[in-house]
């Protein structure tokens, strides 16, 4: 009970300020979090895409009796490109010869492992290209 000259807060009003400014805590972590989430998925789809890239940019260097060269079946690497047996990355490059009469095709997909499961569940980057087979 208050009297005309006491100032101070009642527990009621401690109690309820300090629930609204915990549900703001929890609100601005899981804000926070959900960012930090995205933000190493936009990481891990760029180092792909990078990943892919540079498998195509060797090919183009590459002359035709050595395209056969390029073949890979899930690949598993660091974001460096470098072989890892515990990598994030998978890549696969195919080289399809029959594109055309004087076409070949390269696809190289790279999948993203999971964070949460560790598994690569086909999340990941593809790019293609055509180069002359006859150089």
């Amino acid at each position: 009970m208050r009297t005309k000259f006491q100032d101070g807060f009642t527990l009621m009003e401690v109690m309820v300020a300090s629930a609204i400014l915990g549900m703001f805590i929890v609100g601005c972590y899981k804000m926070v979090e959900g960012a930090l989430w995205m933000n190493q998925g936009a990481r891990d789809h760029y180092v792909a895409v990078n990943l892919a890239d540079s498998r195509l940019e060797r090919a183009r260097n590459l002359q035709y009796a050595t395209y056969s060269d390029l073949l890979e079946t899930q690949m598993v690497m660091a974001a460096d490109g470098t072989p890892s047996v515990t990598g994030p990355y998978r890549r696969s490059t195919s080289v399809n010869t029959n594109y055309g009469a004087i076409l070949t095709e390269f696809v190289v997909q790279v999948d993203i492992r999971n964070h949460k499961t560790g598994a690569f569940d086909g999340i990941g980057e593809q790019l293609a290209t055509v180069l002359p087979s006859k150089q």
